[in-house]
């Protein structure tokens, strides 16, 4: 892979980065879903990528970071949806439109995917290949409990728990309790096909009682902003 020159602007070679970075990421996906995670090697993932296994290692430190590329996303996406929450609105609430909207918890993106059959399709597989892995089960629970001391520390500065370590430590530990939920609800319905509208519904009312559960147990501590 021909690489940038040193002396190329700084947004040129962050956007040439991020295009590898994807093309990585795409390829190792379909090689995970074609032939199962456990099966697939660095290597294979590098040739048919075209790039060298160091290219990829520079990218993706594990092989699970390449199933799970958009983590770090996801995580800054729940923080962003905390912290810029509108007036009035409290965490749950905020967190609980961001998980209850979206097919996967992105703002903005919604459920229109899951109505196109070749995304649904693409989707499943996506989540068939985790399902099939205890290398990617066990990945998953690793980073949920990563993202644990992050949100405590946002919580804790939002709604000024700094003093009260234990309780914003609790509240997000419950939001990541949640988010499984969510995760399982969804999984469940995709895997055995359901019509996007049950999947969607299905998610909702997993949301939908995580949220009030949440909410009733701190609404001392959750004020609205």
């Amino acid at each position: 892979m021909a690489e940038l020159s040193a002396d190329a602007p700084v947004g040129l070679r962050e956007s040439k980065k991020a295009r590898t970075r994807q093309a990585i990421s795409d390829v190792a996906t379909q090689l995970f879903a074609a032939h199962g995670f456990e099966r697939v090697t660095i290597a294979q993932i590098a040739a048919a990528a075209d790039v060298s296994v160091k290219t990829v290692f520079n990218y993706f430190p594990t092989k699970e970071d390449l199933f799970f590329d958009r983590a770090g996303e996801l995580v800054e996406g729940l923080i962003g949806a905390i912290q810029s929450r509108p007036p009035g609105t409290t965490v749950v609430q905020a967190l609980h439109a961001l998980a209850g909207e979206n097919l996967v918890p992105f703002a903005g993106t919604g459920w229109r995917a899951l109505r196109d059959a070749e995304r649904y399709d693409a989707f499943r597989a996506f989540m068939a290949t985790e399902h099939a892995s205890p290398a990617l089960h066990a990945r998953r629970l690793v980073i949920a409990e990563a993202w644990i001391p992050r949100l405590t520390a946002v919580l804790a500065a939002e709604l000024a728990l700094r003093e009260e370590a234990r309780r914003a430590a609790a509240f997000a530990s419950m939001i990541v309790a949640v988010l499984g939920l969510r995760h399982r609800a969804l999984s469940a319905a995709v895997l055995e096909r359901a019509s996007a509208r049950t999947v969607e519904r299905r998610v909702r009312a997993a949301v939908d009682e995580g949220s009030a559960r949440l909410a009733g147990a701190f609404a001392d501590v959750d004020r609205p902003a």
